[in-house]
């Protein structure tokens, strides 16, 4: 609760080590930035600080082994962040975004005047997620089990929300990390994939397009700094998608076609061959990989004044721009918490009927 005579600002709480640093935080804050993915990414945050008496150099970033400073101790460090809306509606409330777990991945110093850039990934820097390059098949199995498996070797939680999940006789993962194969996977099944605060998410895009608007974006408000939209028709504007799967031993074939009820009937036909056990499967799969062939169809980006509700995943309205009206589902989100508080958002479009 924040007082309601407070002006609108925003503060920053980071805990480094799992220590509440944000008090001396304070003094040295340059700039932070935050960006959260929908998917096929991870959740990444830079943070600049104020380093001319070289304290963060010399004493926050080392730690003590043997008696002598290891280099490099800070890569891997655990630092998690949050952002606070002092009083945003003059009611007294204050909004938190909780940005997550980060692990340090670089740090940049320069000057002078001395300036030091930490930048921090959800995925570890010393995880075997993205480290170990494995060779296994993978036999009798789903995609769900696949993915809890890589998540308990690397350490890390699995969070599945899709209905479908694919069954696979036999799969390769030939000197490959487990990230790139999962993501592999996923493109193939048209099931989105993230990383954050060390979790695992698998979950379909579809789901969370039906789900309610929770922001409203109008021309000629004042909390617009800029805008840009785009349409494009080449490889993102398919009618329909076609299945076909030849079994190599039976000779057997299983082809599906999946045509939205609105499509264009003059469109094009996506053609895609994968292997598939059934028509039912099939036709699932090309609704899938249709609509993550055409949902770049239409994008669009702004920026705004800042607000810790925009985060990727939600859904928002836009009107006021003609025929870029529309429900679009936030891809992307970055707050750049100083220098003035704004939040930079890339969005696609709804798709309508699949």
């Amino acid at each position: 609760m924040g007082d309601k005579t407070l002006a609108r600002r925003t503060a920053v709480k980071l805990y480094f080590k799992g220590t509440d640093i944000s008090k001396n935080l304070a003094k040295y804050l340059l700039s932070l930035s935050f960006t959260d993915k929908e998917e096929d990414g991870t959740d990444d945050i830079s943070i600049s600080l104020d380093d001319r008496d070289g304290e963060w150099i010399k004493d926050w970033l080392n730690t003590q082994k043997g008696g002598a400073k290891e280099k490099r101790a800070f890569k891997g460090t655990e630092i998690h962040a949050l952002v606070i809306q002092k009083n945003p509606y003059s009611d007294g409330k204050d909004k938190v975004l909780d940005c997550g777990v980060f692990e340090i991945d670089s740090v940049d110093y320069e000057g002078p005047p001395q300036k030091l850039t930490i930048k921090a990934t959800s995925i570890s820097y010393k995880s075997k997620l993205r480290q170990t390059k494995y060779n296994k098949t993978w036999e009798n199995t789903t995609l769900k089990n696949i993915a809890q498996k890589i998540a308990k070797r690397s350490g890390m939680k699995i969070t599945y929300l899709s209905s479908c999940n694919p069954a696979y006789k036999r799969r390769e993962q030939r000197n490959m990390t487990d990230i790139a194969f999962l993501k592999r996977l996923c493109k193939r099944a048209g099931i989105s994939l993230k990383i954050t605060s060390k979790t695992i998410v698998l979950f379909d895009a579809a789901d969370f397009e039906k789900k309610q608007e929770v922001k409203k974006i109008k021309a000629g408000k004042g909390n617009i700094i800029s805008y840009h939209f785009s349409t494009k028709t080449a490889d993102a504007s398919y009618s329909s998608c076609h299945v076909v799967y030849i079994d190599p031993e039976t000779k057997k074939k299983i082809e599906a076609t999946y045509k939205p009820a609105n499509a264009n009937s003059d469109g094009q036909t996506l053609e895609i061959k994968q292997k598939v056990t059934s028509v039912a499967e099939a036709k699932e799969l090309a609704r899938k990989l249709l609509r993550a062939r055409n949902k770049k169809e239409t994008t669009a980006e702004f920026t705004l004044v800042g607000d810790v509700d925009y985060v990727a995943g939600i859904t928002v309205r836009v009107y006021g721009f003609g025929e870029f009206n529309g429900r679009y589902i936030v891809e992307q989100a970055t707050h750049n918490i100083t220098g003035g508080y704004k939040v930079q958002i890339k969005l696609r479009s709804c798709l309508e009927g699949y």
